[in-house]
């Protein structure tokens, strides 16, 4: 299937369920900030347990292991705000779906991925693995990490994180089976979180993860500074995975048939 079909079929079904289902879009991008939160929750633990013996190995271990989520989501059909903003683009651009709708599509997914990631990390809270944790576990220091950014950092940081997500998510659309699609996903995604780069549902997990399971909370960890990285993030991963690469390719193959992918 050619990249403007994957994309007009993507688009048409994710409109249609929004607004003739808006229960089932709300559930789908729900689970997908738990699946998300449970890749994060997964590579957290298992780079703790390598930093115990090695250390410095963690956060790349953690790297490396993080892509588990997106590819559960893209495996499980789940709905990820930060790949529907390349398909909005790609839709809006190409005149498949109106920028209103598109830009109502990204803000309810965005808001349940939210609430996905927030249940399973109140429920991690009370885990034996990960409640009570103290504030010099990775999950706390990474966290803490991306709120001492500064605001200019973060959207350019926020724009590379999606632009390198969404090689992902078009990557996985030629893919052909199971198999090749995790080949494709997965080590793409250790780039952006080998780099440190700022993806906001990731930071999702991150942060509500933090907040249900450390024991005391990280200095420094407040509602305004968490708010401010969500706000700044948001905007940065739109331009950057929603008009750099959903927008770039939607020209890209409005060209002679011969270059389209």
């Amino acid at each position: 299937m050619s990249l403007n079909d994957a994309s007009a079929a993507a688009v048409k079904k994710k409109v249609a369920l929004l607004d003739e289902s808006f229960g089932r879009f709300a559930v789908r991008s729900t689970l997908a900030g738990v699946y998300l939160a449970i890749g994060t929750a997964f590579a957290a633990v298992m780079g703790m347990g390598v930093e115990k013996h090695v250390e410095g190995m963690g956060s790349l271990v953690f790297a490396c292991l993080f892509g588990l989520g997106l590819f559960a989501i893209v495996l499980l059909g789940a709905e990820l705000a930060t790949g529907n903003m390349m398909y909005m683009v790609y839709g809006a651009v190409t005149k498949q779906v109106g920028w209103g709708k598109g830009l109502w599509l990204l803000v309810v997914t965005t808001l349940f991925n939210l609430v996905g990631a927030a249940l399973f990390a109140a429920a991690m809270g009370m885990s034996a693995k990960l409640g009570g944790i103290d504030p010099n576990h990775l999950i706390a220091t990474l966290s803490m990490g991306k709120l001492d950014k500064g605001p200019g950092g973060l959207l350019v940081e926020a724009m590379l994180a999606n632009f390198v997500v969404n090689m992902a998510i078009v990557g996985a659309v030629f893919a052909k089976d199971v198999v090749c699609k995790f080949f494709v996903i997965v080590p793409i995604i250790a780039c952006f979180v080998g780099l440190g780069l700022e993806h906001v549902i990731a930071n999702f997990c991150l942060m509500t993860l933090t907040f249900f399971c450390a024991s005391p909370l990280p200095e420094g960890f407040t509602l305004g500074a968490v708010l401010a990285n969500w706000s700044i993030v948001w905007v940065g991963n739109l331009i950057g995975g929603g008009f750099l690469i959903g927008g770039v390719y939607a020209w890209l193959n409005s060209g002679p048939e011969a270059y389209r992918d």
